[in-house]
């Protein structure tokens, strides 16, 4: 009986749907996707599902022949469980199963021997190194594609331009960016997504103070270490890095949020004049690494953090004994979930705004509403389906299944806040969220990563499109401690300890430039990141003063030798044309 009236209900929504179909609100995302007639349609039409969370939504054309993606992800990571609901119900909805490789050892090195042999996944997320992959030609090209799929040019199309290589082709489809349209719109700032962190307990028993240089930052973590030599029976880390591989940012890139800039990549550009210049041997890089140094010397940072891989770093930070350290938040999650699982709220952390004078941070970027043009999936010359793939991911992109990959199911996993203006999660989904292995095995968030998605707010009911965007969820979710904690700062988010979110220039940011392979540009970058990599440990972990001297001018020769125009001039060369496309773009817009 359940099932026919669940049944009954779903003819009667579809129905009224067709009789109103013409006022349908363009701000909204389409339920049922429409592919090209070219595409080949292997569906049962009228197909829905019945009872559930997706309840009334239609089963992907061609659900009944099953079909399986190959996607390699530049990310460490494990697969989900089979037994995850939330895969299971997409699985049978659509008849797809996703089958993933997360990365195992050097990125450089898997995707050297993929480029090689020619052997390549359907898909690919390779992040800033799929410029490597574009440029061996391992990409289809996508911009004639998209507009073929409703949801897909709902999301990408009206900024569509921005996501073009040179050569005028689309090879990735943007999956973190919010990207300007008319279904979504930027989300408020609720915390720094990168930064120098130091742990609230830290804060807390200084009284409170807002650290603005590396001077005060390491003064309070040596002051709480001397007080504190051990958090709950493990030796107090004082800061902690990471220069594990691709996820050497830790290591090399500070010294331009120093400058109060973001994280843009391996030069400086000045926001006024956009010229550019290299900030690795600047007179600043060369203080900041002497404090580091300092720091070594004052036992407050371990040799081995320089060793270390990326496993290793998140079971110190799971550990609440580590004061400090810098990173992004996507990469240091891991951790810091399971100390908000373990209930120690006093031993997470909040961005503060270091930099070499003390004014003027740059940590927090304006949502743009443009898509980089390379941190996305790609669909590879050796898929055998790409239409397939494509009306996938164009199913996956409805409200409905948005939703549910995002949030789970009302009332078990999410209830809307006491005013109805967000969504927040049960303290059961909050507790499986902060738990990393359960969040991959119970919830959508490895398929939802992995693929399109909307990002930011649902212009149609204000409703965040993730918990991610969910100010709601972000102020539920704070604990008891945290409400103090950021009342002792008259502050109501995180956010506000930092400068205002800038709006950066079109051409940022420069990691996401495709470099030709095999150009000397491209040369020189790896140059770049190899004599970093090498020097700056060697700074850090020097005897003395005149070791570090010596190391310095060492590094300086060495890092000069490299052919530093020829990569300077191809980002200065770049930054033009994306300035002049965005300015015959904005025009066209208008």
């Amino acid at each position: 009986m359940k099932k026919f009236i669940a049944l009954m209900t779903a003819m009667l929504m579809v129905l009224s749907l067709a009789a109103c179909g013409g006022d349908t609100d363009k701000s909204s995302v389409e339920s049922k996707s429409s592919a090209a007639e070219s595409s080949s349609d292997t569906s049962v039409e009228g197909t829905a599902d019945t009872e559930g969370p997706l309840a009334g939504v239609e089963k992907l054309a061609g659900y009944d022949d099953p079909f399986e993606i190959t996607v390699f992800i530049r990310d460490n990571g494990e697969v989900p469980a089979d037994s995850n609901p939330v895969i299971q119900k997409i699985e049978e909805m659509t008849g797809v199963t996703m089958k993933y490789e997360f990365l195992v050892g050097d990125l450089n090195q898997k995707l050297g021997v993929m480029i090689a042999g020619g052997e390549y996944p359907d898909t690919i997320f390779a992040g800033d190194q799929a410029s490597s992959l574009i440029e061996a030609g391992a990409f289809i090209p996508l911009e004639d594609e998209i507009t073929k799929y409703e949801n897909l040019n709902a999301l990408y199309g009206k900024m569509s331009e921005y996501m073009k290589s040179e050569d005028g082709h689309i090879y990735t489809l943007d999956i973190y960016s919010h990207i300007s349209s008319d279904v979504v719109e930027a989300a408020p700032t609720f915390e720094s997504g990168i930064g120098f962190f130091i742990q609230k307990a830290v804060l807390e028993d200084a009284g409170y103070p807002t650290p603005k240089t590396i001077e005060e930052y390491f003064e309070l973590i040596k002051n709480y270490k001397e007080k504190n030599p051990e958090i709950d029976g493990v030796k107090t880390v004082g800061f902690e890095m990471l220069a594990d591989g691709w996820r050497n940012w830790s290591l090399v890139n500070p010294v331009q949020n120093l400058m109060g800039a973001s994280n843009d990549g391996a030069l400086y550009v000045d926001p006024d004049t956009l010229k550019s210049s290299f900030y690795q041997t600047s007179d600043l890089a060369k203080t900041y690494y002497k404090q580091l140094n300092q720091a070594y010397q004052d036992g407050l940072i371990e040799p081995e953090s320089l060793t270390q891989n990326y496993d290793q770093y998140i079971a110190k930070l799971t550990s609440g004994a580590v004061l400090g350290f810098y990173d992004q938040t996507w990469n240091s999650d891991a951790g810091v979930n399971v100390l908000k699982n373990d209930g120690k709220y006093n031993r997470t952390y909040i961005a503060v705004p270091i930099t070499a004078d003390g004014t003027g941070d740059g940590y927090v970027d304006a949502e743009s509403g443009i898509p980089s043009t390379v941190n996305g999936v790609g669909i590879t010359v050796n898929s055998q389906n790409k239409d397939r793939i494509l009306a996938y991911y164009d199913w996956l992109l409805q409200r409905e299944v948005q939703d549910y990959l995002a949030w789970g199911e009302e009332g078990t996993d999410w209830v809307y806040n006491e005013d109805k203006t967000g969504k927040e999660f049960t303290a059961e989904r909050r507790a499986i969220e902060n738990d990393t292995a359960k969040k991959r095995d119970l919830t959508g968030h490895t398929l939802r990563n992995y693929t399109p998605k909307w990002v930011g707010v649902y212009k149609d009911d204000g409703m965040a499109t993730g918990s991610d965007k969910s100010i709601a969820e972000k102020l539920a979710s704070l604990s008891e401690y945290d409400q103090e904690f950021l009342k002792a700062y008259d502050f109501e988010y995180p956010a506000e300890m930092l400068s205002a979110p800038i709006l950066r220039p079109a051409y940022y940011p420069i990691w996401a430039m495709t470099i030709e392979d095999g150009s000397a540009a491209a040369v020189s970058a790896t140059k770049i990141t190899d004599v970093t990599v090498k020097y700056f440990p060697q700074l850090i972990l020097a005897t003395d003063d005149a070791a570090y001297e010596a190391t310095w001018n060492e590094f300086v020769e060495a890092f000069n030798a490299i052919d530093l125009n020829a990569y300077q001039s191809e980002v200065d060369r770049q930054i033009d044309v994306k300035m002049t496309n965005d300015a015959e773009i904005q025009a066209k817009m208008k």
